[in-house]
C-alpha cells in the first residue's frame, strides 16, 4: 500500500486492487480477487464456526443484515461436508444452552417468513 496517497479519488476500487494485488505479490502468495479472498474466508469461518453465536459473529464480520444472506451465500456444503455432519448429529450438542436454542429459533422463524410461510 502506497503510504504517499493520501486523497481518495473516483478510481479508488482500482487503487484498492492495485495495492491489494501488490501485497500479495510482496508476500508471495498467489492472486486471487478480492472477492474470492473474502469467499474462502467465509466459508473456511463457517466450517470452523462451533455454536450459533460463532455463526452470528462470521455474519456480522462480513457485514450481513442476517444469518440468512450468510447462509444462502456461503453455507452451501459439499458432498463430504454434508456426510460429515450427518454422521457427527448429537455428538456435539450443549443440553441446555439457551442462547444457542433461542438464536437457531429466531433463525427457523426467519427463514420461514423468507418463504412466506409465516406472516
Amino acid at each position: 500500500m502506497d503510504p504517499n496517497i493520501t486523497r481518495v479519488g473516483d478510481t479508488r476500487d482500482t487503487r484498492a486492487r492495485k495495492d491489494f494485488q501488490a501485497w500479495i505479490e510482496k508476500v508471495g502468495l498467489p492472486y486471487h480477487s478480492p472477492h474470492k479472498f473474502r469467499h474462502g474466508h467465509a466459508v473456511y469461518a463457517i466450517k470452523n464456526a462451533k455454536d450459533i453465536p460463532a455463526l452470528k459473529a462470521v455474519s456480522q464480520n462480513l457485514m450481513h443484515a442476517n444469518l440468512s444472506i450468510t447462509d444462502g451465500v456461503y453455507g452451501i456444503l459439499s458432498e463430504t461436508d454434508v456426510r460429515e455432519q450427518i454422521a457427527a448429529l448429537g455428538q456435539q450438542i450443549k443440553v441446555g444452552d439457551d442462547k444457542n436454542l433461542d438464536l437457531l429459533a429466531d433463525l427457523l422463524i426467519e427463514r420461514l417468513k423468507q418463504r412466506n410461510f409465516m406472516n
